[in-house]
């Protein structure tokens, strides 16, 4: 294919493009229920443990076959994992309408569950890394900045649907545009694009996967860390500014705040990472995280808030692009979507954990304020394996090798 800007092939690029709207279509399905959980529970009549349990059984779901889609991207490519995940978000988002009990509400998450690990970041990043050869660190930034940029409209927009029709014909609306979706990634996306050269020679192992190695167990523990934080402020942010005072519209606000503001930061990180290291850009996220935790259970008024989400939407938008970053740095792109697999079941077990416990701690105390000061200790701990990270060594993993390249399967 022909070269399009920097020096990358047009193919990268649409690519790139592809990869957005699926982590993008990964994000709304999670931040839409941020919107949607009080009224959801208003009419259903059930508590907020109620529904955080609910999404712990969509996130288990997710756990139970991250690895797998790791193994399936390396092996069939990006185009039949994302599209197969969009299907099955669809469907279940058009089912969720429907529900009226409990039972009802846990069968759709676990149904869920696996679409969203197919159409999130796992074969995005490798679609992404594997095409790209000279400006890897950027596009990857690209990729989480262009998801945080088209997400930043999730919350207004839910919002305003959610005002119009209902929670329930919301969700059956995003459902059907995920059938869209699905159609445009099997039209545009090559049957090899994301795929490992290597892998189509030979079977794929998860012995293959360096178990080991104790940098992986240090990436997995610094990233569950940080997801127990970032997802229980994702998740529970919305009806903790509307618990305190603020508007469900001023809490949209800035939610889509911190969202926007992400859409230039991971780019930027990407940037840094590719002049510096990425381990050094995670050090940077984890500090700023950890700052950001205590202004949070110390801040009231909406300007400050306001003031906050800019804070925390830059350092945050770094998270998952240094993921991948981290990643092919201390080990290498060709089994990017094996070992994305491996940490992705460590973010999402913590995202488990800290979803259910903030909800606990609000059911148990009508306030949010004790999760968050939990948090902040959390995040302090953090700091040590990420410093451990930041002086671990690794290979020149973002140089162009030939086991990060893609196929020329021309299909």
């Amino acid at each position: 294919m022909s070269s399009g800007p920097f020096g990358e092939s047009w193919r990268a690029w649409i690519a790139l493009v592809v990869g957005v709207v699926a982590i993008s279509a990964y994000t709304a399905s999670s931040m839409t229920f941020a919107v949607l959980m009080k009224p959801i529970l208003a009419e259903l009549g059930w508590a907020r443990t109620d529904f955080a349990a609910a999404m712990t059984v969509r996130m288990a779901a997710m756990v139970v076959v991250l690895v797998f889609i790791g193994v399936l991207t390396d092996r069939l490519g990006a185009r039949l994992v994302l599209a197969a995940g969009a299907i099955i978000i669809g469907i279940g988002n058009v089912g969720f309408s429907f529900v009226h009990s409990l039972p009802g509400l846990y069968g759709v998450m676990a149904w869920l569950g696996p679409g969203q690990a197919a159409i999130g970041s796992i074969a995005a990043s490798a679609l992404v890394l594997r095409l790209f050869e000279r400006r890897r660190s950027i596009a990857i930034g690209i990729l989480n900045g262009g998801d945080n940029l088209i997400t930043s409209g999730i919350y207004p927009a839910a919002a305003a649907l959610l005002a119009w029709w209902g929670w329930r014909a919301t969700v059956a609306t995003l459902g059907s545009a995920y059938f869209v979706l699905a159609a445009l990634m099997l039209l545009v996306l090559r049957h090899a694009d994301g795929r490992d050269a290597a892998a189509v020679r030979g079977p794929i192992r998860l012995r293959d996967v360096p178990w080991g190695d104790s940098r992986l167990w240090i990436v997995c523990l610094t990233y569950a860390g940080i997801y127990a934080f970032i997802t229980s402020v994702q998740l529970h942010l919305h009806a903790f500014l509307t618990d305190i005072g603020h508007t469900p519209a001023d809490a949209a606000g800035v939610l889509s705040t911190l969202t926007l503001v992400g859409a230039v930061g991971a780019p930027l990180f990407g940037w840094f990472a590719e002049r510096t290291s990425a381990r050094l850009g995670l050090l940077v996220v984890v500090t700023g995280l950890t700052a950001s935790s205590l202004v949070l259970w110390n801040t009231h008024d909406l300007r400050t808030f306001t003031l906050w989400a800019v804070f925390y939407g830059l350092v945050n938008s770094g998270v998952v692009a240094l993921l991948t970053l981290v990643l092919a740095e201390l080990f290498g792109a060709a089994q990017i979507g094996r070992l994305m697999g491996v940490a992705m079941v460590a973010c999402m077990s913590a995202t488990m954990a800290g979803n259910m416990f903030a909800a606990h701690v609000f059911d148990t105390y009508r306030d949010y304020r004790p999760a968050w000061e939990t948090y902040s200790a959390l995040m302090a701990l953090t700091l040590l394996p990420t410093l451990w990270l930041w002086r671990a060594s690794g290979p020149a993993a973002l140089a162009d090798t030939a086991e990060a390249r893609p196929t020329s399967d021309p299909a």
